[in-house]
């Protein structure tokens, strides 16, 4: 019997292959192959591999083989299976072997309880996921905090609220994970009641602030329209990141305090094009299309690339202010960067479509015009009655 025949060395060099970044999974499927009977054991670190590299689809088929071969799975065989799914393969295979994991019995062990929570809230099954929550009692707040951003995830806001209820009457304390989440909830919600109760987490130390969780506090205090909140928290922190500084400058724009805003985005280290956009959108609030223009050529000038809502102020400017040359050429830079041209930049190009019809005493129908900037045909139908006016 040779060496590569023994069990011992088998099972050591599938587990090195499986679980270390510089192992190769698929010489440890060599070596597998050869193993007359696997033990469970070595199914498991077999599927922990596929998972390690991103294959969980490969790891479902192992487990299919494993059944198949008579090989029972044990507690361990559902989190490593797991571990490695994305949201597509959870939406195919996770209700299917949750129901395996109940039928072996294992649907009251914490531990794959939680790997199951884990993947029903990736995928959006959030009504699984609660189903699984259910059945344990004691969580910690992780497996909390795994059920909120579920919730979170499907935009179900009223539900995380009343889980992070839940927990609180649990007697659970929040990290700063769940502060966050919940500061996320009530931004959305426009709860500013529940953002104050949240943030006495904060203040009275139960929670250590950071970069994430102060960012979070400022957005929620902005979109509520508490701007005195915000930039009290914006002056205390000890270091600041582009999403701070964006979040003071949105939230002064948002509530007309568009010169607050400029001060604030001038004094900026570093912008990127979510600041920019929300600098444009505040000028636009306003109107005042020149300088939200004006703002765009320095944001060119910066070589920073706009995304899809900045076109779209754009555009909105530019229709307002008839400067319909500057529309026709952010038309041609949409088209030529592949920026996404959603349903938002087909309104805005219908509207300073009107524009350039009036001019050219064009009446087409809207239906027609987003046509002509969204397919061959459209173009050539728009080409042939521009020369035909023309002419």
């Amino acid at each position: 019997m040779g060496l590569n025949s023994d069990p011992l060395f088998q099972t050591r060099v599938i587990v090195f292959c499986c679980t270390k970044d510089c192992g190769d999974v698929k010489y440890a499927h060599k070596v597998f192959d050869t193993i007359p009977k696997p033990s469970v054991f070595v199914w498991n670190t077999m599927m922990k591999g596929y998972s390690r590299i991103n294959c969980p689809e490969i790891g479902v088929s192992m487990y299919i083989e494993m059944l198949t071969n008579d090989t029972k799975p044990d507690r361990y065989t559902f989190p490593f299976l797991l571990k490695g799914f994305n949201s597509s393969v959870a939406s195919r295979y996770g209700k299917v072997l949750f129901n395996n994991a109940v039928k072996h019995g294992f649907d009251s062990n914490e531990f794959v309880q939680k790997a199951f929570i884990h993947v029903f809230s990736l995928c959006g099954m959030v009504d699984m996921a609660r189903k699984v929550f259910d059945m344990g009692e004691s969580w910690e707040v992780v497996t909390w905090n795994v059920m909120i951003s579920g919730y979170n995830r499907v935009k179900a806001f009223q539900k995380s609220k009343k889980l992070f209820s839940e927990m609180e009457k649990k007697g659970v304390s929040p990290n700063s994970v769940t502060i966050v989440l919940m500061l996320s909830v009530c931004s959305k919600l426009k709860d500013l009641h529940g953002g104050k109760h949240i943030y006495k987490y904060v203040e009275m130390g139960i929670v250590e602030p950071n970069l994430i969780l102060e960012n979070a506090l400022i957005d929620m205090f902005a979109v509520c329209g508490e701007m005195d909140a915000a930039q009290g928290v914006f002056d205390k922190m000890k270091s600041r990141d582009v999403i701070s500084w964006t979040s003071i400058v949105s939230g002064f724009a948002n509530a007309g305090e568009i010169d607050l805003a400029r001060r604030y985005f001038d004094q900026m280290p570093e912008r990127d094009y979510v600041s920019w956009t929300a600098m444009i959108d505040g000028y636009l609030r306003v109107n005042r299309f020149r300088e939200a223009l004006a703002l765009f050529r320095e944001m060119q000038m910066s070589n920073v690339k706009p995304d899809e809502f900045t076109m779209v102020s754009i555009l909105t400017a530019c229709a307002n202010l008839g400067a319909l040359e500057l529309g026709e050429w952010v038309k041609t830079y949409i088209d030529k960067n592949s920026i996404k041209n959603d349903t938002f930049v087909g309104n805005a190009l219908i509207d300073i479509s009107f524009s350039y019809s009036r001019r050219d005493n064009l009446y087409w129908r809207p239906e027609c015009m987003y046509t002509c900037w969204h397919g061959r045909k459209g173009k050539k139908l728009f080409h042939q009655h521009d020369g035909a006016t023309r002419n």
